[in-house]
């Protein structure tokens, strides 16, 4: 039986490699290369198929050479477990993925397990080995439908609007939102 401080600290652990994994998640997409790497101990090695590496040179693959025929992507997580054993981890997390190319007419659309053995190292939670387990992929006409309807658009670097601090709206969005209330 777990003792109440044991409790804290397995859920805190979990919680450590939770935040992990969605920091990789926002790291690719934003292609922001200091926090991809910041999740993967330096001498992690990740295995994507047929591509096999270490932590640096995976963000040079991931960020550019495999992301260089898109126009946008986004990876996202959902159902994960973890299994604690000491200061290792070994966990199974759900992602799917979208990807637009640059033709702006083809999506790939696919999902797979990220499986990962996290350890804890000086006090962090960071990957030390992951494998991608592909479940399905499949290409689909991305066509796209009418303008950005006034939305921000994405980008892939840290100008993309996530970045911005503090969140706020711009003068013009705040006088369209004091007219509406007038109305």
């Amino acid at each position: 039986m777990l003792t109440r401080e044991e409790k804290i600290q397995n859920l805190l652990d979990r919680q450590d490699i939770l935040d992990c994994i969605n920091r990789y998640t926002r790291a690719l997409d934003r292609h922001d290369d200091e926090l991809l790497a910041s999740v993967f101990h330096t001498d992690a090695i990740d295995n994507h198929g047929e591509w096999i590496g270490g932590r640096d040179e995976f963000v040079q693959w991931a960020n550019y050479v495999c992301h260089n025929h898109l126009n946008a992507h986004m990876h996202h997580v959902t159902s994960h477990t973890c299994e604690l054993d000491g200061d290792t981890a070994n966990t199974e997390t759900y992602v799917l993925y979208i990807h637009r190319y640059k033709d702006g007419k083809v999506v790939q659309m696919a999902g797979g397990r990220y499986v990962d053995r996290f350890e804890k190292r000086d006090g962090e939670w960071k990957i030390a080995m992951r494998r991608l387990i592909m479940d399905f992929r499949v290409l689909a006409d991305g066509s796209i439908f009418g303008e950005w309807d006034g939305y921000e658009k994405g980008t892939q670097d840290k100008s993309d609007f996530s970045y911005r601090r503090p969140l706020e709206l711009p003068m013009e969005m705040l006088d369209k939102l004091a007219a509406k209330a007038r109305a």
